[in-house]
């Protein structure tokens, strides 16, 4: 049994040692796209259209004859900029609204909820067409239609921690002590919910990163110039039978990336129990 825990134990190490390579190497490509791609990802070669993976082109080329590794190595740049800047706008708006609601109980509890619960009833993609419509395509409008999106998740756990910290002795002890709720929140309040906010912020990346894969995949995200894995999926899926290397390796990358921040977050919520 204790051999058994061990091996359980030597392996999660092992896992979370080489997903955080990943997210290194995600990050390093994100950062330095021109350093580590081989071509312009707006290069076209009308000699090498719709090639298949081959020493010079290793993933291939698409139908205007691009690289396709050098368009997923840019491609991260946008899908995670995207993701990582929703999930930090989410986390702000979320945190504070949810401290709000939580301290101030009653009335205002309740209208701030049920703005939430408003939120929720809506269908996702009518929510987020409504929301690209007002603020236009492209990287920005993009994360602030997604951000718009994600807030009530991280609204809904802070207010919880909230309401079940307030009444603890010393809250109490401190309100007794004339302490404001901004000092009360931000002092005894926050340090004691952060956990699992991080721990929530985490998981919100890669859902971010499969909101904006699948938004430029329906043709409502990302678009031309600007290049991300959701939009090469959208390019390729027609010819998925005769040239399956359009969409395989954007999959792969949209896949990798989402199973890394998982697995992060899996990691930060062990080291926050």
């Amino acid at each position: 049994m204790k051999q058994s825990i061990k091996r359980d134990s030597e392996r999660k190490k092992v896992s979370y040692f080489i997903f955080g390579l990943i997210f290194i190497v995600l990050l390093v490509l994100s950062f330095f796209p021109d350093t580590f791609a081989p071509f312009s990802p707006s290069e076209s070669n009308y000699n090498q259209l719709l090639q298949k993976p081959s020493k010079l082109n290793l993933f291939g080329t698409d139908e205007l004859g691009r690289d396709i590794l050098s368009r997923i190595i840019f491609g991260t740049r946008v899908s995670l900029s995207v993701a990582i800047f929703t999930s930090v706008i989410s986390l702000v708006f979320g945190t504070i609204y949810g401290l709000f609601s939580g301290i101030k109980g009653g009335i205002i509890d309740e209208i701030l909820m049920k703005i939430v619960d408003i939120f929720y009833s809506i269908p996702d993609l009518l929510l987020i067409s409504i929301f690209i419509l007002l603020f236009g395509r492209g990287t920005t409008g993009i994360i602030l239609a997604l951000s718009l999106l994600s807030w009530m998740r991280i609204a809904r756990i802070t207010r919880a921690n909230v309401i079940e910290l307030k009444n603890r002795p010393f809250i109490l002890s401190a309100k007794v002590m004339g302490f404001s709720d901004a000092r009360i929140v931000f002092k005894e309040i926050l340090p004691n919910i952060l956990a699992p906010i991080v721990v929530t912020f985490s998981f919100t990346i890669p859902s971010s990163i499969l909101a904006e894969s699948t938004l430029s995949f329906l043709g409502l995200g990302i678009s031309p110039p600007e290049v991300s894995w959701g939009l090469m999926a959208n390019n390729g899926w027609q010819g998925i039978r005769s040239f399956p290397h359009l969409i395989v390796f954007p999959c792969l990358a949209i896949f990798i990336s989402t199973i890394t921040f998982i697995k992060i977050g899996e990691f930060m919520k062990e080291k926050t129990e």
